[in-house]
């Protein structure tokens, strides 16, 4: 799992590779040129690639100017100044704390990856619920473990800005020891580690999986304002291709080796299935994952505490694409895997 964490974070070999289709006859519309950039290789990269090289975006009447950003700690928000569209894969707590600085910053949509953690607790601890009051430890603001940690509390019944405190300790290995000391008194675990603890006497709980936003569709009001039609063409090329990207695995697969330093078939097809696993037909934010991003950003800053998952998204594009059955037209057909 550790290896696969580090193939998506890998450079794109080049990401200004353009395959030379034909135009297709589309409905006479005017083409419009838009910026795309991209910061890391998450699941958005590979559906804009895979939109842009089976010529998905064209259909559409867009030309695609990708920009790499090598900026994935934090999630290259700086550079959204002269974008029009941005996948960020970094930390996603960045963004929020941009907004709260005044930036111009909108999500469109956004993916969520279940993470199947355990979660260590103290031997006198049952239940979530009585960890009121306690020492929960994680790696950092807005890394992971502390998204996580944020989810199940609330899932729980505990506000995690009041009722707890949340302590930057490290690493699963660092936070099962700390339990064992009564450093700290929860604390989410990798499985592997949380199988470790128990074998060693640490109580461990099990919690369903955890939904973490994996990925981020930002652009600003001031372009939808612009030109609203060139975001609406831009969601129905990238809706496309999810679908394409779930049922063309081998061309999906091919494009992604193209621009991923991975040899070997089986690598790359461990990356395509991870990637897929993240993908639904709409990018409709998970409300959990995004109350999980507003408690973080809450902790450094509270004005982030009069944040509501809707206030960070505009959705209309998504819900009218929906409702007007164009998502549904998509899957008409069986989708196989």
């Amino acid at each position: 799992m550790e290896s696969l964490r580090k193939w998506l974070a890998l450079p794109i070999v080049s990401l200004l590779t353009m395959l030379l289709w034909p135009s297709l006859a589309h409905t006479g519309e005017t083409v419009k040129r838009l910026r795309l950039a991209y910061s890391g290789f998450g699941v958005g990269t590979a559906v804009a690639l895979v939109a842009k090289e089976a010529g998905l975006f064209k259909r559409y009447g867009l030309e695609i100017e990708n920009v790499y950003i090598d900026d994935a700690p934090t999630g290259g928000i700086q550079a959204l100044i002269g974008i029009d569209i941005f996948l960020g894969s970094g930390n996603p707590v960045v963004p929020l704390q941009a907004i709260l600085k005044g930036a111009d910053i909108i999500f469109l949509g956004s993916h969520s990856s279940l993470e199947h953690y355990r979660f260590g607790v103290s031997p006198n601890i049952s239940s979530i619920k009585q960890l009121k009051g306690k020492k929960i430890g994680v790696s950092g603001l807005g890394r992971k473990s502390d998204l996580i940690a944020r989810v199940v509390l609330r899932r729980g019944g505990l506000d995690p800005l009041k009722d707890v405190e949340m302590v930057e300790i490290g690493y699963s290995p660092e936070r099962a020891l700390a339990l064992s000391k009564n450093l700290i008194q929860g604390a989410p675990l990798v499985p592997e580690i949380a199988l470790q603890a128990e074998k060693l006497g640490l109580k461990i709980l099990d919690i369903k999986g955890v939904p973490v936003i994996s990925e981020l569709l930002m652009t600003t009001r001031s372009l939808i304002k612009r030109d609203n039609e060139v975001v609406r063409r831009f969601m129905k090329g990238y809706l496309t291709a999810i679908h394409y990207y779930l049922t063309h695995r081998d061309e999906s697969m091919g494009i992604i080796e193209r621009h991923v330093t991975i040899v070997g078939r089986t690598s790359i097809e461990a990356m395509y299935h991870a990637l897929a696993a993240q993908l639904e037909p709409s990018p409709f934010p998970n409300i959990e994952a995004v109350q999980a991003l507003i408690d973080a950003v809450s902790v450094a800053d509270s004005r982030a505490k009069s944040f509501k998952p809707a206030d960070l998204f505009n959705l209309r594009i998504l819900k009218n694409l929906k409702a007007s059955g164009f998502v549904e037209n998509l899957y008409a057909e069986k989708i196989n895997l």
